[in-house]
């Protein structure tokens, strides 16, 4: 099977075992909505990597991401999805990897903060432009710097501006809860969240 290759190509046993326990309750949770047993979904990926289901349907847009011991797996009703989580990591090289990564403006709003306020904005950065890439299924091919995301926790979580895409088009959620940085990009001006906690059958 597909999955269990990919699995296998993790270097220790406790991502291959992460990997697995996530990839198991994504077939649990999809498998509730196509209404079958988990076993018999088919996936394929896209042009750059991003999966979707093909069978026994193809209308349930998803989208897994996970860090440490937490999965995160976002269904949406219609439209693109896109999730993203990080662990939170004192150690981050924040300055370093905003200037790389960032929009200018991104980079200079984080900067000017310091301490927790810092890290906090940078990881809410990251996870947003992470959710939205993941969102747009475009992968490396989607640079970080093509748009802006707002990054103060005591902002509005939004997409402000985007190439060749109505930012307003898209909603993005913040998920985080203490010791991980989480967010949810989803296709919809108006969306209304249900989270739920997944308990294996």
């Amino acid at each position: 099977m597909e999955e269990e290759q990919r699995g296998a190509r993790f270097r220790s046993l406790e991502l291959r075992e992460r990997w697995t326990v996530a990839r198991g309750a994504l077939r649990c949770i999809l498998a509730q909505y196509a209404r079958c047993e988990p076993s018999v979904l088919v996936f394929r990926a896209g042009p750059h990597g991003k999966p979707a289901l093909v069978w026994p349907v193809e209308d349930i847009p998803f989208n897994l991401s996970h860090t440490g011991g937490l999965a995160l797996v976002a269904i949406a009703g219609s439209g693109r999805v896109g999730i993203d989580a990080e662990t939170v990591r004192s150690e981050i090289e924040v300055e370093h990897l905003s200037r790389r990564f960032f929009a200018p403006a991104e980079a200079d709003e984080i900067l000017a903060l310091s301490g927790d306020a810092r890290l906090t904005a940078f990881l809410n950065c990251w996870t947003r432009k992470e959710a939205f890439v993941k969102a747009l299924g475009g992968g490396l091919s989607v640079p970080l710097d093509s748009f802006h995301v707002s990054v103060r926790s005591d902002e509005p979580v939004r997409l402000l501006w985007v190439d060749g895409e109505e930012s307003d088009r898209w909603s993005m959620l913040d998920l985080s809860e203490p010791g991980v940085a989480a967010a949810l990009v989803v296709e919809s001006p108006t969306p209304v969240l249900q989270r739920v906690s997944f308990v294996p059958p």
